[in-house]
């Protein structure tokens, strides 16, 4: 059943869209300066109305820790909304799992925490040719994760990005 259901899906997005989706990457630079990679993967299911899954991973350390993990993982919608032929504007809403594991720089106490907010961005996209865009984007992941005993102030809560998207 999930099988014909992800088949008509994709069957009539085709049909009402002349690309089927996009996988794309990025870089994003967060506000308290961590560096972060995102990957990204969306299927339009009407017109330019798309579902789209990412992954966020830090690569950077906290200086409050010895190590920092953090994860996100997204389901957004969006639409891609044309500006002029080689440019759109593509607004996001969805919800976005934060998973984190810190280790204390003693070393002998680790501390995880996993949450799940409503979240929203901007991407603005130049088309190179008709299936390469590059984007520049804002995203905000709501409240900054909370963690017992540590002042967690510090911790990214939104993220400027850079990168592209390949159209198929």
């Amino acid at each position: 059943m999930k099988g014909i259901i992800l088949v008509l899906v994709m069957s009539g997005s085709m049909l009402f869209a002349d690309i089927f989706g996009y996988v794309g990457a990025g870089y994003s630079r967060g506000d308290e300066g961590s560096n972060m990679v995102t990957a990204f993967g969306a299927v339009n299911v009407w017109g330019t109305i798309a579902l789209r899954l990412e992954y966020t991973k830090n690569m950077d350390e906290h200086s409050a820790f010895s190590k920092e993990d953090v994860s996100r993982y997204g389901a957004f919608i969006t639409y891609a909304l044309p500006l002029a032929p080689y440019m759109e504007i593509t607004p996001k809403i969805g919800l976005i799992k934060s998973d984190g594991e810190w280790t204390l720089k003693d070393g002998l106490q680790k501390v995880t925490d996993s949450n799940t907010k409503f979240t929203y961005g901007l991407e603005i996209d130049y088309f190179i040719n008709s299936r390469f865009s590059i984007f520049g984007g804002y995203n905000d992941y709501g409240h900054k994760l909370k963690i017992h005993d540590i002042d967690a102030s510090q911790f990214d809560q939104k993220n400027y990005i850079v990168g592209f998207k390949l159209h198929i």
